[in-house]
């Protein structure tokens, strides 16, 4: 099955704007069912081999309780230590480290991501984090600025797989109407990371020097990578059958058996395939092009901000450098007010859809509650950037910026499911395509802080952003009416 054909389509051209997520508790519940490409049945007299039942407990989405919650949220502390390690306090380093290791951040995915569909996810996240721990090392013992960079861009590229690859594993391990939870919890890893990394970076640089920053990172991410070696199982779908296959043909001795999920022969076909498919999403697709633009951009406001606070809190408010560090848990704060409420509305509101729709999902059912949190964006530019440039009480730009975690954490959020539920087989290169999109306005668009914040100051230099925020705000509006049309329309063969 290609993976941009649904079982079940609308019987229109796109969601209607009509449907409540609040709407629906009197419709009969929707019938649970697992993914159409991980529900495939055994057939061996047709030499077909799939699942022994629709809840075998080798299929990854029927894991039994507690595994799973643990086998598909252990990578978050991995995403966190690794967005952690974006943003380095002291001076000495310089802003172009953190510029080249968001750009490997841009790189990884676009192999890490394909890769993982081709091998399984257990090898190519173990070997990740192992490469991301070793150049860790090699960035505590860095002995110049050259070396430190080459070090940082590395890291980045191991930390990239991690990234990249746990909403796949969410999709890989989860039915759809039970997706958003864990998913959230992977999405707030990623999103907190670059605040909680300047919160320790700068008690540690200026208590113990900057070099204990990568020790304690290295510390925190080598125990992390043991302990998915040892207890992270194998949870992409097609690599699960193919095993199943080759044990059965060794029992059988029957040749013939081929897995339902059956790939390609030739890996080098395979190979090229699998890492040109990022690039097709990010080139082809409108949804993903729309998607991946607008978070990028949210994501490029965010280090905007970072260039910022540095600046507002010790020169406006006279904080020391260590506890200017503490300004960053406003964004800490919104994240996890999000948080909690996605965690209890977010699968809810999509299967009252589905069930108001007759029982058929569409990945735009993910969209209606994104547009509040975008909301949320230019209020709370415009909140932080004039409350710091009027001098207000050191709490309003804190609050601003909570407002920013919030609706930053909503609009990502929303924006992973979309992409995950419509490419649920590949879900990982759609991971991809969103983390180097991040990626790139992230190594680049911070750059341009220093003279907007200079020539504007920081008030009118976030009226502006505000503005490009108001200017891109009918985007999840759009993906929630047509998005199943523009789906239609330009299908991606993947």
């Amino acid at each position: 099955m290609k993976s941009d054909e649904k079982p079940d389509v609308l019987e229109r051209d796109s969601p209607s704007p009509d449907l409540d997520p609040e709407r629906g508790a009197d419709i009969e519940p929707v019938e649970e069912k697992a993914s159409p490409e991980v529900a495939n049945l055994m057939d061996l007299d047709k030499g077909l081999v799939g699942w022994d039942s629709e809840d075998d407990d080798e299929n990854p989405q029927y894991l039994p309780l507690p595994p799973k919650p643990l086998a598909s949220s252990m990578v978050a502390p991995g995403t966190a230590l690794t967005m952690a390690s974006l943003h380095e306090p002291s001076a000495v380093i310089g802003s172009f480290s953190v510029t080249i290791f968001v750009l490997g951040y841009a790189v990884g995915p676009l192999f890490l991501g394909p890769l993982s569909e081709m091998y399984g996810r257990y090898i190519v996240v173990c070997a990740s984090t192992a490469v991301f721990d070793a150049f860790l090392l090699g960035s505590a013992l860095a002995p110049n600025m050259p070396g430190l960079i080459v070090m940082r861009f590395l890291a980045g590229i191991g930390g990239s797989g991690v990234m990249t690859i746990a909403p796949a594993i969410v999709a890989d391990m989860y039915p759809i109407e039970r997706r958003a939870f864990t998913m959230s919890l992977i999405i707030m890893a990623q999103s907190a990371g670059p605040a909680l990394g300047p919160i320790c970076g700068g008690f540690i640089a200026e208590g113990l020097g900057w070099r204990w920053a990568y020790w304690i990172l290295l510390m925190a991410a080598g125990a992390t990578t043991v302990f998915l070696l040892l207890f992270m199982p194998e949870s992409y779908a097609p690599i699960v059958l193919a095993r199943k296959a080759a044990r059965l043909r060794k029992e059988t001795g029957r040749e013939d058996l081929q897995t339902r999920l059956a790939r390609a022969d030739n890996q080098s076909t395979l190979l090229r395939t699998s890492i040109v498919r990022p690039l097709k999403l990010l080139t082809k697709s409108p949804i993903a092009i729309m998607i991946c633009g607008y978070i990028a951009t949210v994501y490029g406001f965010l280090y905007l901000m970072f260039t910022t606070i540095p600046d507002v809190f010790r020169g406006s408010y006279g904080w020391s450098t260590s506890i200017t560090g503490l300004a960053y848990t406003g964004l800490c704060i919104g994240m996890l007010v999000a948080l909690a409420v996605i965690m209890c509305t977010s699968d809810a509101a999509a299967m009252r859809l589905t069930r108001a729709n007759g029982g058929k999902f569409e990945p735009e059912f993910r969209m209606p509650h994104s547009f509040y949190y975008a909301t949320l964006l230019p209020v709370s530019l415009l909140w932080y950037g004039w409350t710091a440039e009027k001098g207000v009480h050191w709490i309003s730009p804190i609050i601003g910026m909570s407002l920013f975690g919030a609706g930053m954490l909503g609009l990502f959020m929303a924006s992973q499911l979309y992409l995950v539920d419509a490419y649920p087989l590949y879900a990982a290169s759609a991971a991809a395509t969103v983390r180097t999109a991040l990626s790139i306005i992230g190594a680049f668009l911070p750059l341009a802080g220093p003279p907007l914040y200079s020539a504007l100051g920081v008030g009118k230099g976030n009226t502006v952003l505000a503005g490009i925020s108001v200017a891109m705000l009918p985007i999840p509006i759009l993906l929630y009416r047509y998005g199943k049309g523009i789906r239609e329309r330009w299908p991606v063969e993947l």
